[in-house]
């Protein structure tokens, strides 16, 4: 095995982040980063990103402490651009020449473009997540291996379309490009895909609870429901359950309810019969 193993010894496809951060001069750069993962998903939320040591995004992030990962759909015209943005030892003029994005000021108040500290965001993003360097969760520097950042995500910014998609019950996905990297020493192979597909969870696996558990609590993170409260509500048609979960937890906040039991499905179960 050599060093960057999963491309000189292995395959790996991903996704990527283009990570925009804020040069010395104010002048906001962009990194594409394909080893970005999701860290913390259950109680915190954040990303661990693995970038080279001292990279325009390391520097950047060191000394202002924030960044906006965007994510775009595919182009195959962008890619080629999206290469040479990635290229080591460009500083932000010289590589932003042939950025074929439109950067934009954030839309959340306080995080606008000033020339300190926050990037702009590109305007073709499907998705931008705003985050926050944790400094206090290094997880190794010793000089020599890549810095690995544990950014908080502050924000997550949607284009209308995503964000309705994923209010109103997932129809479609995002075509993303999947890149498997840099290989022999002069190729960055992409894939595009077909349309996403999806196939149903099984009915017959484990306790009925589980599927209807899952979905409650992913509703809103100040609401929690029991596991005897999804057991209650295994008899709703599967069609219909995420609009019932929807509504007790609109009943439970507007009742001052963080956590709905048996009993306040009971409650409202009864409520609704009267």
């Amino acid at each position: 095995m050599r060093d960057n193993w999963y491309q000189a010894s292995a395959y790996w496809p991903s996704s990527f982040a283009l990570i925009t951060t804020v040069d010395e001069q104010g002048e906001t750069n962009i990194g594409p980063y394909q080893l970005s993962f999701p860290f913390e998903v259950i109680g915190g939320r954040s990303f661990l990103v693995c970038s080279r040591q001292n990279s325009n995004t390391d520097r950047h992030i060191k000394r202002g402490g924030v960044c906006a990962m965007n994510f775009v759909e595919f182009d195959r015209h962008a890619l080629k651009k999206i290469v040479s943005l990635g290229y080591p030892g460009q500083d932000t003029v010289e590589k932003m020449r042939d950025n074929p994005y439109t950067l934009i000021d954030s839309p959340t108040p306080g995080r606008e473009s000033d020339g300190k500290r926050f990037p702009k965001i590109l305007k073709e993003a499907f998705q931008v997540f705003e985050c926050t360097w944790d400094a206090e969760q290094p997880i190794r520097d010793n000089g020599r291996t890549p810095e690995y950042f544990v950014l908080r995500i502050d924000n997550i910014l949607l284009k209308q379309t995503w964000a309705t998609n994923i209010e109103e019950g997932t129809r479609q996905m995002p075509q993303m490009p999947i890149t498997y990297g840099f290989r022999d020493g002069g190729k960055f192979w992409f894939a595009e895909h077909r349309k996403p597909f999806w196939l149903p969870t099984p009915t017959d696996k484990g306790p009925k609870e589980e599927a209807i558990m899952y979905e409650a609590n992913r509703l809103d993170p100040d609401i929690s429901f029991t596991r005897d409260a999804c057991k209650q509500l295994t008899g709703v048609p599967k069609p219909f359950i995420k609009t019932v979960l929807k509504g007790i937890a609109k009943q439970a906040k507007e009742r001052g309810v963080s956590e709905v039991d048996r009993e306040f499905v009971l409650k409202l179960q009864k409520e609704r019969d009267s």
